[in-house]
């Protein structure tokens, strides 16, 4: 799984910190990241991920493809 924040479009809503606390974090600017790759589990974060509301968080499988959000 790969994991990317697309920081122009996160709005500081922070779902995805209070469902994976141990793998995504605010920063100074309340802007999400990555604060621990493996910090959950895959399910965890991928739950995370689907709570952005502006699908900030972009997850990738292992070979690639991206999972989330899904393609149009």
């Amino acid at each position: 799984m790969r994991i990317e924040i697309d920081r122009e479009a996160c709005i500081s809503v922070a779902s995805c910190v209070a469902i994976a606390p141990n793998t995504f974090e605010l920063d100074d600017k309340g802007i999400a990241v990555i604060k621990n790759l493996k910090g959950e589990d895959e399910k965890i974060i991928l739950q995370a991920a689907q709570s952005c509301p502006v699908n900030a968080i972009i997850i990738y499988d292992d070979a690639g493809q991206q999972i989330h959000p899904p393609k149009k």
